[in-house]
């Protein structure tokens, strides 16, 4: 009996901690592989597209202020570029999360852009921004610009952009942010 026990709290540890083990091998993996390149397969992963090792498609769309704010706004920064929508609660349930995220970040160099998927009146969505005190950027694509950049089946879906631009993560479904392991990842991405 205990040692069934045992196994099952081992399981859910090893759960846990997978998705961070994930996130790092990638990472590395990503970087030993632009490291080993040759020019011609470079100029391959310099083309833009929402994969993992890829150049992040740019996209500018505008905020709840109402100017225009996209990723060349935040360049030489890892970028959090989230999509979700107002109607979707494990999107809503993620936001405190990327506000705490976020707030502990920024001043490294990194921004939250949370993409908002709502259509129509906007009140709604800055309702629930005013609501949670978000401090970060909350872009509308009211016209579906960047869901066609950025296709998914899921939401919310969250593409993590290094420094130089390349999508080094993407995680699909809602997330715990402000996790050790979160931190953990993004400390490496920060520094590197």
């Amino acid at each position: 009996m205990k040692s069934t026990i045992l196994k099952e709290k081992n399981s859910t540890h090893l759960k846990k901690n997978g998705l961070f083990y994930l996130l790092f091998v990638v990472v590395l993996a990503v970087i030993a592989y632009r490291i080993q390149l040759s020019p011609i397969q470079t100029t391959v992963l310099d083309q833009e597209k929402p994969e993992v090792g890829h150049m992040a498609p740019d996209v500018t769309l505008r905020n709840l202020q109402g100017n225009l704010e996209g990723l060349v706004d935040h360049k030489n920064k890892v970028i959090i570029l989230n999509f979700w929508a107002t109607w979707c609660a494990p999107c809503l349930e993620e936001m405190p999360a990327f506000e705490k995220l976020y707030r502990r970040y920024r001043s490294q160099g990194l921004t939250v852009l949370a993409v908002s998927l709502d259509k129509g009146d906007f009140s709604k969505v800055q309702g629930f921004v005013d609501s949670n005190n978000l401090t970060f950027p909350v872009l509308m694509d009211s016209e579906g610009v960047a869901e066609k950049l950025y296709p998914s089946f899921t939401i919310p879906f969250t593409y993590v952009i290094d420094k130089e631009g390349r999508v080094a993560a993407r995680v699909d479904g809602a997330k715990n942010w402000a996790s050790n392991e979160t931190f953990a990842a993004l400390d490496i991405l920060i520094k590197g």
